[in-house]
């Protein structure tokens, strides 16, 4: 666990979102924006500001940035999905799951809500605060006993905002006390679907038709969703538990046998590989790395065309990295391949998009919601491995949680996507690739293959 600092309360930290302009590592890179996202609600919203508030609501308005991946900064300001806009820093985030008139600080939220006697007292929906350092929103504990929590967090600059895990021993070391927002409705919600995070698709089972991966968002339940034809999906099966934890789930061929695996990002910023059994389930877990909660945005490629899964990640200044795979579930030198990232996000690859043997990959603009894709080029060699970028789609900013690969089972990567849009219920849509890349828009007419996502 990362040790909290009180440069979280006090430092002045730069924008981290780059200009909406994407370019090559040898080209000049854009001026820095302020962060803006322009997106549309994830869920109906009963509340008024700083009016009474559900603990289901609490929890949907703080996932929307998790979701949208928003990054730490005490300069800059993120709408919710309704347009308000809120500070991208630790109290921030609590400030917009409550709700709230406007951005209060770690020191302030306590005159709007009541401490805790003690920390068994806890309901999703409330707040971890140390008002010298920092605070979190708590959203459940994970066992009986009362021994680990789970949050969700902005947790410091060159991090995005994410969900995470505190031990009950660190919350009491670390000073957090316990605090319920004065206008919350009590009760725990349930439903019984939760909706579903970091989904990432490919051919984990032992057809050619891609599947998708996902983890309950509730439950932190990992669930095997196999693809059948037309870029459907099958009766999910559940293929893992306790990974509320994880995050930046990615796919790819990263060991040495033909299986589709896995790889994800703990809460203490390990990298880990999850190799596929080619039947929608996984063995023991390796480590490949450390460091990685600094980096987003991950996705799987074949960017140096060797026949194995490179790992392409956005570091927190906005460069843009490759990982060339050892074939073995490590990793090789990372080399730079782009920078001014920060103003994408939800990058994925499907494959090869336009029929030249060469991945591509895909990615949305932050600040207009147009989706572009970056044509592969083949090639690490210290020059950006991906061609000029081509404006595939328009719109997406309603659009979340992407996920990428061959659902249909023609030959052509297609682009999965759970609409965001209020009062929606979650709708999973099917886009599929038309093979072209010129300009147009590569992918044809959506089908709807879920809901309740």
């Amino acid at each position: 666990m990362s040790v909290i600092r009180r440069a979280l309360k006090t430092s002045a930290i730069a924008t981290l979102v780059a200009a909406a302009a994407v370019t090559a590592v040898n080209a000049a890179p854009g001026a820095t924006a302020s962060t803006s996202l322009s997106a549309s609600p994830v869920a109906t919203t009963s509340s008024t500001v700083n009016g009474s508030i559900t603990r289901a609501e609490v929890l949907s308005r703080a996932q929307y940035w998790v979701d949208q991946k928003v990054p730490y900064s005490q300069t800059a300001w993120v709408p919710d999905s309704l347009g308000k806009l809120y500070r991208t820093d630790c109290s921030g985030l609590v400030s917009l799951a409550w709700h709230l008139g406007s951005s209060l600080t770690t020191w302030t939220l306590p005159q709007v809500s009541t401490k805790l006697a003690d920390l068994d007292d806890l309901q999703p929906g409330d707040a971890l605060n140390n008002i010298d350092a920092h605070v979190v929103l708590f959203t459940g504990w994970t066992d009986s006993s009362h021994t680990v929590a789970n949050i969700m967090e902005q947790p410091k600059p060159g991090y995005t905002a994410r969900k995470n895990t505190y031990s009950r021993d660190y919350i009491i070391t670390a000073g957090f006390k316990g605090y319920r927002y004065n206008k919350i409705v009590e009760g725990t919600p349930t439903a019984p679907d939760a909706g579903m995070t970091d989904l990432t698709g490919g051919n984990f089972g032992g057809s050619a038709t891609a599947d998708v991966i996902a983890v309950e968002s509730a439950s932190g339940k990992l669930f095997y969703y196999p693809g059948t034809s037309g870029g459907q999906l099958g009766a999910r099966v559940q293929v893992g538990t306790n990974w509320g934890s994880m995050s930046e789930l990615s796919s790819g061929k990263f060991t040495s046998d033909a299986h589709r695996d896995i790889a994800a990002v703990d809460a203490d910023g390990k990298l880990w590989i999850y190799p596929g059994n080619g039947d929608g389930t996984f063995g023991t877990r390796i480590q490949a790395g450390t460091g990685w909660d600094s980096m987003h945005d991950l996705a799987g490629a074949d960017v140096n065309k060797d026949g194995k899964t490179d790992l392409l990640a956005v570091a927190g200044d906005g460069k843009l990295f490759a990982y060339p795979s050892n074939g073995t579930g490590g990793f090789n030198d990372r080399v730079q391949i782009g920078s001014g990232w920060n103003a994408m996000d939800e990058i994925v690859s499907p494959g090869d998009l336009n029929k030249d043997g060469k991945d591509d990959i895909v990615a949305r603009e932050v600040a207009t919601g147009n989706l572009y894709a970056y044509p592969g080029t083949g090639a690490i060699n210290g020059m950006s491995t991906l061609g000029g970028r081509v404006q595939i789609g328009s719109g997406w900013n309603a659009m979340t949680n992407l996920v990428s690969g061959d659902f249909n089972n023609d030959g052509i990567g297609d682009v999965d996507a759970v609409e965001a849009n209020e009062g929606n219920t979650g709708k999973f849509y099917s886009y599929p690739g038309t093979g072209a890349l010129n300009g147009l828009n590569t992918l044809g007419a959506r089908v709807q293959i879920g809901s309740g996502w």
